[in-house]
């Protein structure tokens, strides 16, 4: 028993072996006719999560009444559509760098996408055959270029797949300021809008600008100094909140939606207490040793009181907060990256301290993708907080998988895990998958029996085919969990 034991294992052992250096020699020959770029090296190429993107935008469409959405009806044609070209044109990468052709067969490949995006947008949404053929090739080109800076720009911090939903999301994001600003310009600017569009457009607006201030750093060095950085922020929050892209301006528009519902206050006031909470876990971290994956884990369940009161009591504000809390973000990641004082210091003394094996190059990855992954079903679907409570659990998708399954898969299975899933280097055990589905289950069962939200046989028939697959996801996978998760499990309850 015992010898037949060490065999399996040393079997197991040279075929994960025989598998990386595979995988090796691919990335090799990829960086050989792709001027290294380097991704992520603890990662498999991750290509399937290419397809989680162009398949949400889908579901959610099919299982949207238009009648509640009207307006958001035809953009979200277009974003499909989007998706899906720019989801073959990645397909087509892999297949141009990866695999051995015929100069024929590579030009094929490079008109593949633009030709498939420009038929979509001519059958589905009845464009005119101009528009199609210069939006569906421009919509690709300049999609794989921006896919290729990424990978180039930051080594090391992305799979292909995680860099492909990244630049999916940029790219549709702005095809969604382009709609909604053009659709704005071309009605005389100042609408009739409801409250969530009034706050949407405000946001969009801060986003795009945030953006433009991203690729100003990124391609002007003197202005990543102190000096001009903070110019510019000033500059920034000056256009964000003055611009007039509302009637009446958007800080004022902000302070009326804050000052209109008592409620609202005290969910604002609750959110400054937990980023207090926040910052006084990373406080309490800063001069220990590195965060282990229970300690990160406080983020997850944070993060989660900061979504449920949201979603179920005040979307509006949580769909205006998730933007917020993005810029944020990224504001303060650009003052670590450019080592801006006074805040560089500790905020490179907390991403040492709680990064983990998946944080492979500078950028802080997966603490991004924990809130992007929780924000994502708000994003993703169409007027969120329409439909009288209809969509609150596909909206719940990211809490329930990450911030409730994927903790309880940590906890227990650090704690309990005695019988690990097959794979080198598969440190994942069934009692954490088991965990990771029934929390889910106990957690929308709860909310169920407090009257919080509203099942049907069929949605919880979908529930569970989404924790059993997520599950599966999360003990498999090498990808960012905090950005797969969430898009498995909405496409998957999205059934319902």
């Amino acid at each position: 028993m015992a010898s037949t034991s060490s065999s399996n294992s040393n079997s197991d052992e040279d075929e994960g072996i025989e598998r990386e250096t595979r995988h090796t020699r691919r990335i090799g020959r990829f960086n050989k006719r792709s001027q290294a770029i380097m991704p992520r090296l603890s990662a498999s190429t991750g290509g399937w999560l290419c397809v989680l993107l162009p398949l949400a935008l889908a579901s959610r469409y099919l299982h949207t009444t238009p009648s509640a959405c009207v307006d958001l009806d035809h953009l979200h044609q277009m974003l499909t559509v989007a998706a899906v070209g720019m989801c073959v044109e990645t397909v087509c990468f892999f297949v141009y760098m990866f695999v051995d052709t015929g100069i024929l067969t590579k030009c094929v490949i490079s008109l593949l996408p633009g030709a498939i995006t420009s038929i979509f947008y001519t059958l589905f949404l009845q464009t005119s055959r101009t528009f199609a053929v210069v939006a569906g090739f421009l919509i690709t080109v300049l999609y794989q270029h921006a896919y290729i800076c990424i990978l180039r720009g930051f080594p090391y911090t992305f799979s292909f797949g995680e860099a492909a939903i990244l630049v999916q999301g940029l790219a549709l994001f702005v095809i969604s300021c382009i709609y909604r600003f053009g659709q704005m310009i071309s009605q005389n600017w100042f609408v009739a809008i409801t409250e969530f569009e009034e706050l949407n457009v405000i946001m969009l607006n801060a986003l795009m600008w945030l953006l433009i201030f991203c690729v100003l750093m990124r391609q002007i060095p003197p202005l990543r100094r102190p000096g001009p950085f903070y110019v510019l922020i000033g500059l920034l929050m000056l256009a964000v909140t003055c611009m007039p892209v509302t009637s009446p301006l958007p800080v004022l528009s902000l302070l009326n939606f804050i000052f209109a519902d008592t409620k609202r206050i005290q969910v604002i006031m609750f959110y400054f207490v937990l980023v207090g909470l926040t910052c006084l876990t990373v406080s309490w971290q800063l001069g220990k040793q590195n965060a282990n994956t229970r300690i990160r884990k406080i983020f997850h369940l944070l993060i989660v009181l900061v979504f449920v009161p949201g979603l179920l009591f005040q979307c509006s504000l949580l769909y205006m907060a998730t933007g917020i809390a993005v810029a944020a973000f990224v504001v303060l990641e650009l003052v670590r990256l450019l080592d801006i004082p006074p805040l560089a210091v500790p905020l490179a003394a907390a991403f040492e301290s709680f990064k983990d094996e998946k944080d492979g190059g500078q950028l802080a990855w997966t603490p991004m993708c924990l809130l992007i992954g929780c924000s994502l079903p708000i994003w993703l679907t169409p007027c969120p907080c329409a439909g009288g409570g209809d969509n609150t659990l596909v909206l719940l998708s990211g809490i329930l998988s990450v911030g409730v399954g994927d903790t309880a898969a940590s906890l227990v299975g650090s704690k309990l895990g005695r019988n690990k899933w097959h794979g080198k280097g598969n440190t994942r055990s069934i009692e954490g998958s088991v965990a990771f589905v029934l929390s889910i289950l106990l957690a929308v069962w709860l909310m169920q029996f407090f009257g919080l939200l509203a099942m049907t046989q069929a949605k919880w028939f979908a529930t569970i085919f989404a924790a059993l697959n997520s599950a599966l996801v999360e003990a498999f996978t090498d990808q960012v969990d905090n950005l797969v998760l969430p898009l498995v499990f909405y496409i998957l309850v999205g059934l319902a």
